[in-house]
């Protein structure tokens, strides 16, 4: 960095710190492009383990590609511009409050976290936990908490800092000593912890644990008495109440805290599941509307401005008593906290038993504002693009030894300390001062303040597929739904993996989306089996299965012997089963002294080809030959995965295999790498990356990228006739 702009941005506005816990500082800065960025100023005693920072700069350069809705972009590591030269991680801003705020307000201003509320996070976070595993499979969160969770004001939860895993397993801290410093929850191991993704559900049932108790863990509870906090958990109700917590939510906790080792899931997949089924059979109604109920509540405490006038107009109640506004609390983030009350008239409260303090006013009352946090502004030299940089500085002031001194407080750091001083007190101004006038404020005008809604249309093939929409069931495809307009993610549940799809609602537009969901597959296959004459004794595997025609439908998939026994014989036919489909079979019973009957049918094909006549499944190609009655045929083949479908005439001599050999159209196939590489298919050189629209026969291809200094890499490809197939390699990867 050039040492002017480098002394211009040490000297400027102080970069505020907006959120501090056992990990380091978060600070808000903005960029070239004037955007606002996170920038987490790590602790001195974590990046002092000599690999810490190889680990960190790994792990975000593995998960460089990794975007979700439900993750904060990772944009790089890189030294700060101080004294120390901080390791610094530097994110994309989230709006919103970080979870550990919101239930600590919870706890000391007596807000109630209902179960709704916490359903609907719990239902964000276990399939967004679910999803960087399927994405990364062999890297873990590590440090999930509430600490790393923000919680937008649309209600969706958003996860922070998800590449610290593999950096925090290199200090080889305790399992108590990780939680106590860190707050980072971990299995019980015999060895040294390790950081996977048994992890992560462990930390995910802490979180849970803490969103049904509506407060914080504390450092005596886990992991030695968190048995007892599950066993004696219960639920708040809507209204503040307690009610018994379901004993399959109960279950679903000890599962998740990995509380017995048998018992435990074994996937964040196997969690969602059970958490889904688990819900499915409650009354709860785990809606995004809970939580923005609750964060009206959390806004008025800690932020208790008037909300702007209601633009439609709203018939007024009977007249009441006018209530004072409660006085205003300000709040200066780095230092400690200072209330300052300036009521414009206090009212008269009467408290029994103890006596309200005296708070005295002062003369010229002044309307208060919440100051906005200020933020430093990045050279425009800089950029973020690279997701990895070790050469990168970013211009930040440094903040004296006050980032020192808080390694020695630990994770109930000083900032935290005063915050939870400055939230008692507001919390007992507010009751003194009306604080029942500010909830009326804030739950009195919903129709007034409805946003604008767009219109969202799912269909899927096969419909009937399951639609949660942040979180929240909605129905069955095809379904049209009325959404408010911003941002949301829907989650479509039918045959196979469940698919994930962030979108934009538009006020006054219509969305539409249509998903081709993958068909459940049978776990048995069918056999039809028809004699001539009918009436023949059928035996599969030598057990007797009744009289032709008959469907036997329970057959596992693989080769079994059929026979079957008349006046005129036995005959025996070998038959192969596919799961989900169904074979069929049709055997002349001939006599004695009679030519044959019947003859085969034989294909040859790169790739299994179902076979029919007069749309009746024969049999598949896979079969060496298939039983027919001698004469003229015509077979359809088809292959549903390879878009192809021909028609066959063929001519069945007695007693004899007719042949059919298909000749495979053509598809196409485009093919990249990076840096580049010369390719083969099917040991064929066909030319240099980039290579589009290249002409091959359908069916499975073995595709060899080859680079004179980063080797050679192997593939393998299926061209169908639906579409292009398109396969893309990075060589620089092993």
């Amino acid at each position: 960095m050039d040492p002017a702009v480098a002394a211009s941005a040490a000297t400027g506005a102080p970069a505020s710190v907006v959120f501090q816990d056992g990990l380091g500082e978060r600070r808000h800065v903005v960029d070239a492009a004037n955007e606002t960025l996170e920038v987490l100023c790590l602790r001195s005693e974590l990046t002092a383990v000599p690999s810490f920072e190889f680990a960190l700069r790994e792990r975000v350069s593995r998960l460089a590609n990794f975007r979700h809705a439900y993750f904060a972009r990772v944009r790089s590591v890189d030294r700060l511009n101080d004294q120390r030269s901080t390791l610094a991680l530097v994110s994309e801003h989230t709006p919103g409050v970080r979870l550990s705020d919101l239930i600590a307000v919870a706890e000391l201003a007596h807000l109630a976290l209902d179960i709704n509320a916490a359903l609907c996070l719990i239902r964000q976070l276990v399939p967004a936990v679910a999803m960087l595993h399927e994405n990364a499979r062999d890297t873990a969160h590590g440090a999930i908490a509430p600490e790393r969770i923000v919680v937008g004001p649309n209600a969706r939860l958003v996860i922070v800092e998800h590449v610290m895993g593999a950096a925090l397993e290199q200090l080889r801290f305790s399992h108590e000593q990780y939680w106590k410093d860190l707050r980072i929850a971990l299995p019980r191991s015999a060895g040294a912890a390790h950081f996977d993704h048994r992890t992560d559900i462990t930390q995910v049932g802490v979180v849970a644990l803490s969103l049904i108790l509506g407060r914080p863990l504390r450092d005596d509870e886990y992991p030695m008495h968190i048995s007892e906090a599950v066993a004696s958990a219960w639920a708040i109700s809507a209204r503040g109440g307690l009610e018994p917590l379901p004993k399959g939510l109960r279950s679903w906790l000890s599962r998740a805290l990995q509380l017995e080792s048998r018992n435990s899931f074994t996937s964040a997949l196997e969690a969602r599941t059970e958490l889904d089924r688990v819900l499915g059979d409650s009354d709860f109604v785990a809606a995004p509307a809970a939580v923005e109920t609750f964060l009206a509540q959390y806004h008025a405490v800690v932020d208790p401005t008037p909300a702007p006038a209601p633009k439609a107009r709203v018939e007024p109640p009977a007249p009441a008593p006018r209530v004072e506004p409660p006085p205003v609390l300000k709040v200066e983030p780095t230092t400690p906290p200072k209330v300052k009350v300036e009521p414009a008239a206090p009212p008269k409260v009467k408290v029994e038993p103890v006596a309200p303090p005296k708070v005295e006013p002062p003369p010229a009352p002044k309307p208060a504002h919440k100051a906005p946090e200020p933020v430093l502004p990045i050279a425009a030299s800089i950029s973020f693009s690279n997701p990895v940089s070790s050469s990168t500085s970013i211009g930040v002031a440094d903040d004296g030894d006050e980032f020192e001194d808080d390694a020695d407080v630990g994770p109930h750091t000083s900032a935290l300390a005063g915050r939870n001083r400055l939230i008692a007190a507001a919390a007992v101004v507010i009751a003194l001062a009306g604080g029942g006038a500010l909830a009326a404020h804030y739950y009195g005008l919903p129709s007034a303040l409805a946003a604008a809604t767009g219109t969202l249309v799912i269909n899927t093939n096969p419909p009937g597929a399951q639609v949660l929409v942040d979180g929240e069931a909605r129905g069955a495809t095809p379904l049209t739904l009325t959404l408010k307009a911003g941002a949301h993610v829907v989650d479509v549940r039918g045959g196979g993996e469940p698919r994930t799809i962030p979108l934009t609602i538009t006020a006054g537009a219509q969305v539409s989306q249509y998903i081709d969901l993958p068909k459940s597959v049978a776990a048995t296959g069918q056999l039809q089996i028809r004699s001539e004459p009918a009436g023949a004794q059928v035996a599969v595997d030598g057990a007797p299965r009744g009289v032709s025609p008959l469907t036997i439908a329970d057959l596992t998939p693989g080769e079994h012997s059929v026979a079957l026994t008349s006046d005129r014989g036995t005959v025996k036919q070998s038959v192969t089963i596919e799961a989900g489909n169904t074979a069929s079979l049709v055997v002349p019973m001939t006599a004695p002294d009679s030519a044959p009957l019947s003859g085969w049918i034989s294909v040859s094909a790169p790739v299994a080809m179902q076979l029919y006549e007069n749309k009746r499944l024969l049999g598949s190609s896979d079969m060496e030959r298939l039983m027919v009655t001698a004469g003229k045929h015509e077979i359809e083949i088809v292959s549903e995965v390879l878009g192809y479908r021909a028609t066959r005439t063929v001519q069945v001599p007695p007693g004899k295999v007719a042949p059919i050999k298909l000749e495979m159209p053509k598809g196409t196939i485009a093919l990249n790498a990076i840096p580049w590489a010369e390719v083969w298919i099917d040991g064929e050189k066909v030319g240099e990356t980039p290579i589009g629209n290249l002409s091959v026969g359908i069916g499975p291809h073995e595709i060899v990228f080859r680079h004179p200094d980063l080797g050679e890499q192997k593939h393998a490809a299926t061209v169908t006739l639906n579409a292009t197939a398109r396969l893309s390699v990075d060589l620089r990867k092993k």
